[in-house]
């Protein structure tokens, strides 16, 4: 009887050790979700960014990028992110600094991210639009 018990309580812990490492990898999966978009913003490869976005509500369409090449992301930063593990969601705020290329004028903006899974595929995917960059 007793090799039962300590077989359940082993049986439990592995399970729970294979739960956090699948969560482990998802959120390592989405840091390198969220690295290949900053990324590619910042080395003006605009399509590898946009492939990146896909809306859960497939009715929104993405707006124009040829328009980017107007600036230059200079600097990128995640600075935090809140996971809701009800629907699957993290939103995330990063920070881009660029320079509009024709002016050199420096700037900032705040970058609100909303990444979901999809579980079907195993992948995160950005339901957010592009950084509305001042392109004028």
């Amino acid at each position: 009887m007793k090799s039962i018990k300590w077989l359940c309580v082993a049986l439990i812990m592995m399970l729970s050790a294979c739960a956090h490492v699948t969560e482990q990898k998802k959120q390592e999966h989405l840091e390198a979700k969220q690295k290949l978009f900053m990324k590619a913003l910042r080395w003006k490869s605009y399509e590898t960014a946009a492939s990146v976005i896909r809306y859960r509500n497939t009715a929104r369409q993405l707006a124009p990028i040829d328009g980017l090449d107007k600036i230059t992301v200079t600097s990128y930063d995640l600075v935090g992110s809140v996971p809701n593990t009800e629907d699957d969601t993290v939103v995330a705020q990063a920070l881009f600094g660029y320079i509009q290329n024709e002016t050199g004028r420096v700037y900032q903006i705040k970058h609100t991210q909303v990444w979901w899974f999809d579980g079907e595929l195993k992948q995160w995917f950005l339901d957010s639009d592009m950084p509305d960059f001042k392109l004028d």
